[in-house]
């Protein structure tokens, strides 16, 4: 029981309404709303390893699953994990519409299919560095201490 009072505590403070005048929102939440006591602000979070280097050039699953486990790296380090994750925002470079189910597959192995938080994916014409698919960048909220 111990291990359900920090979810319960996240619950509490973040809601998901989900308006009825708005089109089904398919693996995100178009709306979250949160009181918190701690904001965490993820910088975009691209496939790169420890020494700086692009892991999986040209291969955009594999630079999504690099980005993502950067992003529950720097989310762990603010103590902090996906289910606190209440905005996410996908930068992807030349996008078309074919990669999205690549990059749901990847996605959908990291955050919560319950109350995903709420997503904004857009195409790029470039990254910072040219080898660089996808960026991602999210907003988490930790709860307050009762």
């Amino acid at each position: 029981m111990l291990t359900l009072v920090p979810l319960l505590l996240t619950l509490a403070q973040i809601e998901y309404p989900a308006p009825k005048d708005l089109p089904p929102a398919n693996g995100y939440s178009h709306i979250v709303t949160a009181k918190p006591d701690k904001l965490v602000f993820i910088a975009g979070q691209v496939s790169m390893d420890k020494q700086g280097k692009i892991v999986g050039p040209g291969d955009l699953r594999a630079q999504t699953e690099q980005a993502l486990s950067n992003l529950k790296t720097a989310l762990a380090a603010a103590g902090a994990n996906f289910t606190h994750v209440v905005k996410i925002n996908w930068y992807i470079k030349n996008f078309n519409s074919s990669q999205l189910p690549t990059i749901r597959e990847v996605r959908a192995k990291f955050l919560p299919a319950t109350n995903p938080p709420a997503s904004t994916l857009v195409g790029v014409a470039e990254l910072f560095n040219p080898e660089a698919l996808i960026e991602i960048e999210a907003i988490a909220v930790l709860p307050g201490k009762p």
